[in-house]
């Protein structure tokens, strides 16, 4: 089965940071569009930009807002670089507003054909190329055992000068 195959689920929040969004086509556009322009419109007026913390609080805050008016069946990845701590971190949310900090994470139907590969892979203090390996081989294992067919996947590799984006497949 092929579905659409341009389409991009991993939003820029600002130059550090990225979201990667699971779930119904309109709920994720509302969601994902709600998020990006409240963190430009926090900016904007008080002149700076949320931390990573404390913009996987607001998604989360949002999320758990939402489920007692209009829930968004969304779940989500929050990354990006720390410049605090000078360091990448990974947020793992889902649609009840549960947030946690991962050192690996995967959502979506995704999440139950790559799980064992992330934790057969992952290791303290990977390095860069090894990351970018380990991405290439979820892909591999989605192609493989999915039955969708995905011609080509995007990675976006987040560091302290930027978002990188490359495209696999």
């Amino acid at each position: 089965m092929k579905l659409k195959s341009n389409e991009d689920k991993i939003y820029h929040l600002d130059d550090t940071k990225v979201m990667a969004i699971a779930g119904d086509t309109c709920d994720r556009e509302r969601f994902a569009s709600y998020i990006q322009r409240s963190l430009d419109w926090y900016k904007y007026k008080n002149g700076y930009e949320l931390d990573l913390d404390a913009t996987a609080e607001f998604t989360r805050t949002e999320l758990a807002t939402a489920i007692r008016k209009g829930p968004y069946n969304v779940n989500l990845l929050i990354a990006g670089y720390d410049e605090k701590d000078e360091k990448a971190r990974l947020y793992w949310l889902d649609y009840f507003g549960t947030l946690q900090e991962v050192k690996k994470g995967a959502h979506g139907y995704a999440n139950y054909f790559t799980s064992s590969v992330l934790d057969n892979h992952y290791k303290k203090d990977m390095t860069l190329d090894e990351g970018i390996e380990c991405v290439k081989d979820c892909i591999k294992e989605l192609q493989t055992r999915f039955l969708l067919s995905q011609p080509g996947f995007v990675i976006k590799i987040i560091t302290k000068d930027g978002i990188k984006v490359e495209t696999v497949g």
